[in-house]
Formats: structure tokens, sequence, C-alpha cells
């Protein structure tokens, strides 16, 4: 056998023994000219073989394998070194050495895990590099590194590749991840793994990737035993192959100076970057964030349609029981996080009377801005919601004659009685005052989110200013007038319907204007007695048809209460029937007298 020079080898057999060696002579020759790399019997699985030499527990060896500072550190000497470690840093700052974060001196991009340090270029940070630049500047250190490192020779290639391939048992190794697997499967289109003709070069694909899992491991373990030199001079081996360098180019900043200028500005003036900033916003999302002043969906599954006062006191109970959430549990609480967390805010308050408060106001200003914008967001919210409630019924109540019921199955919002007011039928109450209570339940939404106090009312009680109460959607602002519009739209697409629907009592117009009752008395005044008896035939079947009609029309957005309306008209109807049948009964009576009277003055004369 050939060695290379520096390897030790055994002398060779002499003459007189015999052909074959014995096995353990070709095992300490084996060992000789590759020494160990792994512990062959230990407690613990791929056990590097220079712990052999240590008396050392389980734990004091991985932490040996783990960083080269801790080569002779153990367990029970952790407690001293530290100890001593305090008391050498409590000696002063004066002979403590400058680190590198506390350093203003240039610092090199290089720095490499196993090699001697070395005098490559340095730069400042003071000018932004482009991605050229420092591409050059790489390939530098790269240059530099590589005209002071050595290329492995021919034999320490082979003697690493051997390390690598035989060095580490595969039992040692930690087994691929099941996942790992999965993850590069599904990569893989479906119809590709369930073809029958591809199924042996996806075996074979498979066993390639835990060929090369078992190999890069091997390879990174061999690697990492190699960053320490004694095992480098043990293995015989002098240089490694070069890694392909790894470079990472950051994009050019020349905007960083101001960058930093304006954040440090926005830090002392706009308090966005505060914590308790993100406090208010992380309980305002979590808990109140969900909160209307209207609860449509409520509404919804409620017993809809109500009356207008029913429906004005509902919206009114919502929208105080959402401002006493708001004031008796929001405002609590944000008070509360500044009370506890008062650090986090203390430091804007001035230290002295004479200094100015220009700092914790204009704190405070973006607190009540945050706060504002919050309850702005749930007023908006709530404004969206009725109008999306009153949109169900978009598409408006005109009808094509005649009335159909079944066109109109949604749920109706509010109930307006027909009543009679002569000569005519009349809303009640009219539309425009359902108009005006409409547009009020927005306007109750606004009023709800007014006089919400600011925090600093509570932290400083002795505070006496007119701008202490958060600011919400106005009257006046163009996105209030936008929902109004919209809600007129609505409304003026759904009073046609009422308006039609009033047709159906055209022919029972004369019981309105008395046009019936007169007819009735002049019909009286010409006595017509056998033809009053079909009048009342012909009233009877009028109050029939009067009360088989609708009590309840829906239309939509309204739905017509024509309980009283009709029953006016039956009483109508029936107090002209009943002056018929009295009229009757009267002529009758009168005829019957006469009747009796002449039968009296007959009877008489035949007795005498």
């Amino acid at each position: 056998m050939s060695h290379s020079k520096g390897i030790p080898e055994l002398p060779p057999l002499p003459a007189s023994a015999s052909a074959v060696p014995s096995e353990l002579y070709q095992l300490v020759l084996k060992n000789s000219y590759y020494p160990p790399l792994m512990q062959q019997v230990s407690w613990t699985l791929a056990v590097p073989f220079k712990e052999q030499r240590y008396y050392r527990s389980p734990s004091d060896s991985i932490a040996n394998n783990y960083t080269l500072t801790a080569r002779d550190l153990k367990l029970k000497n952790v407690h001293k070194v530290e100890s001593s470690s305090m008391a050498s840093a409590s000696l002063g700052s004066a002979k403590s050495t400058p680190t590198l974060l506390n350093s203003s001196e240039p610092f090199s991009l290089y720095v490499p895990g196993h090699v001697p340090e070395l005098n490559v270029i340095h730069y400042t940070d003071n000018q932004p590099l482009t991605p050229e630049e420092q591409l050059v500047i790489m390939r530098l250190h790269e240059e530099k590194i590589y005209k002071q490192e050595k290329p492995p020779s021919e034999n320490d290639i082979e003697r690493y590749c051997y390390y690598i391939y035989n060095g580490v048992q595969e039992d040692m190794l930690a087994p691929q991840d099941k996942e790992v697997m999965n993850v590069i499967l599904k990569h893989i289109p479906a119809h590709i793994l369930t073809n029958p003709n591809l199924e042996n070069l996806l075996e074979s694909l498979k066993e390639e990737i835990k060929a090369d899992y078992r190999i890069n491991l091997m390879k990174a373990i061999v690697d990492y035993i190699l960053m320490d030199p004694t095992e480098r001079e043990r293995l015989f081996i002098g240089n490694t192959p070069r890694s392909f360098p790894q470079r990472v180019v950051r994009a050019p900043v020349p905007w960083h100076s101001s960058y930093e200028e304006v954040k440090s500005w926005n830090e002392s003036n706009l308090f966005t970057v505060n914590p308790l900033m993100h406090t208010l916003q992380q309980l305002w999302l979590s808990e109140y964030s969900h909160l209307r002043f209207v609860r449509t969906k409520e509404m919804l599954c409620g017993d809809l349609p109500l009356l207008p006062t029913e429906f004005k006191d509902l919206i009114r109970r919502h929208c105080v029981e959402a401002h006493d959430i708001l004031q008796n549990k929001w405002i609590p609480t944000c008070v509360s996080f500044f009370f506890d967390q008062r650090r986090k805010w203390l430091h804007f308050a001035p230290e002295h009377n004479c200094d100015s408060s220009q700092r914790v106001e204009s704190y405070f200003g973006s607190v009540a801005n945050l706060m504002s914008l919050q309850l702005r967001e749930m007023v908006i919210n709530s404004l969206e919601d009725l109008l999306a409630f009153f949109m169900i019924h978009k598409d408006g109540n005109d009808f094509t004659e005649p009335y159909q019921e079944m066109q109109f199955f949604v749920p109706q919002i509010l109930i307006v009685k027909l009543s009679v007011e002569e000569p005519k039928i009349v809303f009640e109450p009219p539309l425009k005052e359902c108009w005006d209570l409409i547009s009020h339940c927005f306007m109750e939404i606004l009023q709800s989110a007014e006089d919400l106090p600011k925090v600093e009312r509570f932290l400083f009680p002795e505070l006496n200013r007119d701008d202490l109460t958060l600011r919400t959607v106005k009257p006046d602002e163009l996105l209030f007038s936008e929902f109004v519009n919209k809600l007129e739209k609505i409304f003026e697409s759904n009073i046609l319907g009422p308006q039609k629907y009033l047709n159906v009592y055209r022919k029972y117009s004369d019981l309105l204007n008395s046009n019936a009752e007169q007819d009735i008395t002049d019909f009286l005044k010409e006595g017509h007695s056998l033809e009053a008896f079909s009048k009342i035939d012909s009233l009877t079947k009028l109050k029939r048809e009067i009360a088989s009609m609708h009590i309840t029309v829906p239309l939509a957005m309204f739905c017509l209460d024509a309980v009283q309306l009709n029953e006016e008209l039956c009483n109508r109807t029936q107090n002209l029937k009943d002056r018929l049948i009295e009229f009757e009964v009267m002529e009758n009576r009168t005829l019957n007298n006469r009747y009796l009277s002449l039968a009296c003055i007959v009877i008489a004369r035949c007795v005498d």
C-alpha cells in the first residue's frame, strides 16, 4: 500500500508470517490510515471520536460539540465561571474593551466560520451602495480569502469524500421527516402521481431524495467536526473544498438618513408607534368593532312590521344601549390602560411647572384622534347597516292592477293605517311624517355618538376646556348627506303603491262623500216601498263585499292597515240599510193601522 507523506503506517509483516494477515492487523492498519471519525460504542448516537479521550458526561459532550468555546467547560463549573464573569464586569467600564456594536470602527462584510482572521477590505456605511458595488466588494472579499486559503490536495479530497461516505454510519442519522416527502409530492400534479406507467420512476425519485438527504446529512456532520483544527490534524485533512459563496444583495437605500429623521420625528410628535396606541386598537378590534348603534339583524328577526311610534322607540332604545356600552365600558377600559401603563406616556409630561406641556397635549390629541376614528367607524357602519335595512325594498312597491298580495312577500317595516277624513281616505300617519321619522332615525345615530368624553377628562379632572369630547360624524358632512339622499330615493319608490292602492276604494266614494246617504233620502221621498227591499239587498251585498276586502295590505316598505277604514265603510253601509229598514217598518206600520181602522169600521157596521 502506498501512503502519503505524514500519515503513520504499520511496519510490514515479516517474510515468515502467514500469507493472510489477521483481522486485528487489518483493522489496526485501516485505522492507522483512516482514523475513526465517530465512536462505534457510546451512550448516545453520533458521538465524535475525539470525545473518547475525555471523561465527560453526555451533556458536557453535547455542549462541547455545539461550540468550540465550551471545549473545557463542564456543568459543575458553570456557576463558578458565571460568578467570576459578573465580578470582572463590576470592576468598571473604563477597563472594558469596546464591542462590535459599541464601536464606531468600520466592519467587514465577511466573517468566515473556520478561517483565520484576514485583512479583508473594509468600508463604511456612510453612503448607500448599488447592487453592482456590493457585488464588487463581495468578490474582492472572496478573492482575498481565496489567496490566503490553500486549495485542497487530491489526498485531502480523497480523505474528505471517504469520511463523508464511510465515516458516519446510517444508524447515527436522524430519519427524514415524513412531512418533507409529503410537501414535495404536493408540488406534483395528481394525474402524474396516479399514473401506473410512472410508478417505477416515482419510486426511484423517492429513493434519490432519501439518498440525497443521507449524503448531505453525513457531509454536514463531517464539515462540523472538521471545524475543530485538532480534528483536521488527526484526520490528516489539511483543506476542504470551497463551498459555493452565498451572496446577499441589499437594496440601495439613499433615503435611509431621511427615513430615520422622519421616524424619530414621528415618534416624538405623532406617537404612532406608542405601545398604548396598539393596545387601544387591539381593544377596539377584539371587543367593540362589531358594536352598532342599530342592530338591524335583530330587527329583521323581530316582529315586523311596526307602528311608526314603535319603530322610533326601538331605534332609540338600540342607540341608548350602544351609547351606554361606549360610555360605561369602552371609555373606562381605555382610561384604565393609561392608569396601569402610565410609564409608557408619563415621559411626555412636563417635569416642572415651568416646562411646556405641548408634547403631552399632542400625545393625548393623537389618542383622541384614534378613538374618534374608531367611534366614527362605528357610526358609519351603523348608517350603512340601517341603509342596507331599507335597501331591501329599493325596488319600490308600484304594482299592476289588480293588486296581488303575493307580489310583496318580504317583511314590511312600517304599519300605516287607513282612515276616513271626509270626503277622502287618508294615511295615518301621513307619508310625509313617515319620511321625517325614518330620516330622524339616521339623526338618532349621530346624536347617540355625541358627548362621549376623552380619556384626559378622567386622567386630569382639573381640566376645564370645551374640547373634551370625541369627534364623530356631523349632520352637515357630505358623507351623511349621501346616506340621506340614498334613503330618500328608496322612500320615494315606496310611496307609489299606497297611493295607488286607494283606487280600490274609488267605487265606494259615495259612502265617503255623503252621496249615498243623499240618494237614500231622495229615494225615500219618492215612496218606492216595494223597491226598498231590492235596495236593502244591494246594500247587504255591498257590506259583505267591503267586509271581505284586505285588512292588511303588504306593500314593500309599508303595510297598510285597512281595519278601521273597512269598519267605517261597513258601518256607513249598515246605517243606510237601517234607514231603509226603518222606513219600510214605519210605512208598513202606517198601512197596518189604516187597515185595522177600516176593519173596525166594517165590523161595527156589520154589527149594527
